[in-house]
């Protein structure tokens, strides 16, 4: 019985010994289970967070590129209003002109027909001719090498009285006072002038004026006459010699090459005045339509009668709206001016009305045509 008894002992502990030796492996195996959902579940969201890093590389890459093509966009609106500023400051008013620049159009010249002249002052001969004619006499360009050895500069200016030539002081202050020379098809050739005054520190909304001595040679060109007689609507003619012209003219090119003897033809633009207009500083100025441009600084403004009734001067230029203001100092300032520095000079009044063109003569009848 005792024998029987030992037996279920045995299997009892036979028992224990396989469940302790269970137990170790169970635990790998659960570790092994648990690892395996661990590295599954890493894996898993691993791919999950690099296709959301994924995603959200494209969808900033797709924005990069629409923010580049909208800069590029930009940049080249950018580019074209430059460019078109560019173009706008070229043909800007009233600076001493540059002809290292680009070319540029020739504005469209309204033809002018002749008219009738001022009356002549006393102690001066009457000028026999056309309106054109006397323009083109009494006209000059403005000319010299820059003192700062840059290149050449030019502009306009007019005769006002004998041997005295009326320009812009921006036009020949930055020039060589050395070598300033005025020339136009009357003269033929370049001659030297001596600058006699100037108003100081030329800018817009002061006085800018500047008086040459002609030569004894060329004292024989005729002046223009100077009227205070002025209003809105009233017909005016802009002479001159603008850089926007001169580029394109093969005289003025081989003027600056060296031959003397080539002049340019004078530019003529008419219009109406816009306005009597007083600035702040209290110049009275005359905003007009004549097309003017660079080069045409210290040119006359004529009624149809040939008085000068202001001197080109500066200019406005709205590149937005395309708005392009011309403006010429009226002649009471240049009158204030001449007397300070002595020259005479009459003022003409009265309208301006210009004689009628007188009918060609007709041509004689044919013989045997009925009278």
């Amino acid at each position: 019985m005792a024998a029987a008894a030992a037996a279920p002992v045995a299997a009892r502990a036979t028992s224990s010994a396989w469940n302790w030796w269970l137990l170790p492996i169970g635990v790998l195996v659960a570790l092994i289970f648990l690892g395996l959902g661990f590295w599954l579940g890493w894996r898993l969201i691993s791919e999950r967070i690099a296709d959301q890093r994924l995603v959200a590389h494209v969808a900033d890459s797709s924005r990069i590129d629409e923010q580049i093509i909208r800069q590029r966009q930009t940049n080249e609106a950018i580019q074209r209003e430059i460019e078109q500023a560019r173009q706008a400051l070229q043909g800007d008013v009233c600076r001493p002109g540059d002809f290292g620049l680009s070319p540029l159009t020739p504005p469209q010249i309204t033809p002018m027909q002749p008219s009738s002249l001022p009356p002549t002052p006393q102690g001066q001969q009457a000028f026999q001719g056309t309106l054109i004619e006397l323009l083109d006499q009494a006209t000059v360009l403005v000319l010299g090498p820059l003192a700062n050895g840059q290149g050449v500069g030019t502009g306009t200016g007019f005769v006002v009285a004998p041997g005295v030539v009326v320009t812009n002081a921006h036009v020949v202050a930055p020039l060589d006072p050395a070598r300033v020379y005025v020339v136009n098809r009357r003269l033929g050739r370049p001659v030297t002038v001596q600058v006699m005054a100037q108003t100081p520190e030329p800018a817009p909304g002061k006085p800018d004026f500047a008086l040459l001595r002609l030569p004894a040679e060329a004292t024989a060109l005729s002046p223009l006459g100077l009227t205070r007689v002025a209003s809105r609507l009233d017909p005016v003619i802009a002479a001159g010699f603008p850089q926007a012209i001169m580029q394109t003219d093969a005289n003025f090119q081989a003027l600056l090459d060296g031959n003397i003897r080539s002049v340019p033809e004078l530019a003529v633009t008419d219009g109406l005045v816009s306005a009597v207009q007083n600035l702040p500083s209290g110049l009275t100025v005359l905003p007009h339509t004549a097309a003017i441009s660079r080069g045409n600084s210290g040119g006359p403004l004529v009624d149809r009668c040939g008085r000068v009734v202001g001197v080109n001067t500066f200019g406005f230029f709205n590149a937005e709206q395309g708005e392009r203001v011309s403006y010429a100092q009226k002649v009471d300032s240049l009158m204030t001016f001449l007397q300070a520095n002595n020259v005479n000079v009459a003022d003409l009044t009265g309208a301006c009305q210009p004689a009628p063109i007188a009918a060609p003569p007709a041509a004689p009848a044919a013989a045997g045509a009925p009278a």
